[in-house]
């Protein structure tokens, strides 16, 4: 089935936020507050103004009180829900995997559900071809050895929204990393197949220890076109631990301030 934009998302919200206890003992980590405003809501809100019109929800945790507090909220999206029965022993290629047969072949959009956004302006944008795969990154010289972190190709052009992606993985050295991939991206239809049928061939060991960027590395190792999508400093952070949420917080309060003095 093919589109000439992406309007399909998967939002991964399956695990139990154990870092973050204990607010997550009561409460799934997406419906924590930050700004007002539960963060799922927030990114809701965000997928809904760039274009999305779908969003597939792959719970886990808490899976039944996410879906109850959505049905509450006026989101303008048609929503489903694709539990992940074996959230606590899996990690999130196999929520994806579940998740992708609502998609029905078509591309998507792929997001993190905990993830904080400023308003993203180039989000549109990655969604207006869905033939090409997206990553988007935050390219800057500190990436921390956890973090998910990405080798390109270098560009003649100068073009940063059009590099090609070399290598992604968590175990990649800092030091040879160009950037940080932040949780949101595009897969393409012509990689939507190939990605359905590697997740589907997953061992139970992979089922319980891939991230779904594993599963993409192996797949641009084998020559799937990922490029990537630069965003501004400063315009996102995820939420992980109580120290997170605090500058999560803190962000929030600075771009509302910054969205007074500028209006």
């Amino acid at each position: 089935m093919s589109s000439s934009t992406i309007r399909d998302a998967v939002i991964l919200l399956a695990g139990t936020g154990s870092r973050l206890r204990p607010l997550t003992e009561s409460r799934h980590k997406s419906m924590i507050e930050v700004g007002g405003q539960p963060l799922l809501f927030r990114l809701l809100d965000q997928l809904k103004a760039a274009g999305i019109e779908r969003a597939v929800l792959a719970t886990g945790y808490r899976a039944e009180s996410v879906r109850r507090a959505v049905q509450t909220y006026d989101h303008g999206l048609e929503i489903s829900v694709a539990p992940n029965p074996d959230y606590a022993s899996t990690n999130n290629a196999e929520s994806l995997r579940i998740a992708l047969p609502s998609v029905e072949g078509c591309a998507f959009l792929l997001c993190d559900g905990d993830i904080l956004l400023r308003e993203p302006t180039w989000l549109a944008p990655m969604l207006q071809d869905p033939e090409e795969s997206r990553l988007a990154v935050l390219e800057h010289d500190a990436i921390a050895q956890e973090e998910m972190k990405a080798v390109m190709e270098d560009d003649p052009d100068g073009s940063r929204d059009e590099r090609r992606v070399r290598a992604l993985s968590k175990e990649l050295d800092p030091a040879e990393a160009d950037s940080e991939s932040i949780g949101v991206q595009t897969v393409g239809e012509e990689c939507v197949a190939r990605l359905n049928e590697r997740l589907e061939a997953m061992s139970d060991t992979e089922r319980a220890t891939a991230y779904y960027e594993d599963i993409f590395a192996e797949l641009i190792a084998q020559g799937e076109v990922f490029f990537t999508r630069a965003i501004p400093p400063g315009t996102w952070t995820e939420i992980d631990t109580p120290e997170d949420l605090e500058k999560a917080r803190s962000m929030v309060e600075s771009w509302q301030q910054e969205a007074v003095a500028e209006g």
